[in-house]
């Protein structure tokens, strides 16, 4: 179609084609690492791209939020991506939320729910200190959530997403630090298996000292993510004993 029939055409069904040439463009898939391979898979995703782009500048111009907001949500990753990358959802965190979810392969309410968890500071009381041992561990384990969580805020550009994200790497430390003032910290050696990356990088610095063969196994397997420690740790130092 040209620009001028897709202008003509009503918005109901623009957002149709839109889906539908989304989904052979494959741009979701490929942000989760299913690129296609083959000339005639490259071609068909080139085209698909091409006339989501056609689309998207019909839909821009006459199409209301409300009508563009089943795109951000859908449950094909390649349309969330598409309306993400091509279109204005009108709110700004409904647009950011599509495209992480894809990237973290989850759907765009769940982003949002883990952008929102990540935002929300922990209650003021009971402070570490008047905690009990599994209140603390709790603590440790909810606070490393909500920093794995960060990955679905704009803390790299967004000042008030960076101070929160601040402020939970500094939470997890202080409760490293009542953990070790209390001799508790082999309540966190269960995490070093745990499904949470933070969890487990956060409890490898707490055991260093007391399980150094699982806690550097876990930072190794960790990768880029845990360097910075183990190679403080190579060099004789860590974490835990400066708390």
């Amino acid at each position: 179609m040209s620009p001028e029939e897709y202008a003509a055409t009503p918005v109901e069904r623009l957002v149709r084609l839109f889906a539908g040439a989304a989904k052979r463009s494959g741009l979701g898939r490929a942000c989760q690492g299913d690129v296609a391979t083959s000339e005639s898979a490259k071609a068909e995703a080139k085209l698909g791209l091409a006339e989501c782009a056609a689309i998207a500048g019909a839909l821009r111009a006459k199409a209301r939020a409300s009508e563009l907001e089943p795109l951000f949500g859908d449950e094909d990753p390649d349309v969330r991506m598409c309306a993400s990358a091509l279109l204005d959802a009108g709110v700004p965190a409904l647009t950011y939320a599509a495209m992480k979810g894809v990237v973290a392969n989850c759907s765009t309410r769940e982003a949002l729910a883990r952008a929102k968890r990540a935002r929300t500071p922990p209650p003021s009381r009971p402070t570490l200190p008047e905690m009990s041992d599994e209140a603390l561990t709790a603590r440790f384990e909810d606070a490393a959530e909500r920093q794995t969580d960060c990955r679905f805020i704009d803390w790299m550009y967004d000042d008030s997403d960076l101070a929160r994200r601040n402020a939970i790497t500094g939470e997890l430390t202080e409760i490293l630090r009542e953990m070790k003032r209390r001799g508790a910290l082999a309540r966190l050696l269960p995490y070093l298996d745990s499904d949470d990356p933070t969890a487990r990088l956060r409890a490898a610095q707490g055991c260093l000292r007391i399980a150094p063969e699982k806690a550097v196994a876990t930072l190794e397997a960790l990768g880029a993510a845990a360097s910075d420690v183990l190679n403080h740790w190579r060099r004789g130092e860590c974490l835990i004993d400066k708390l």
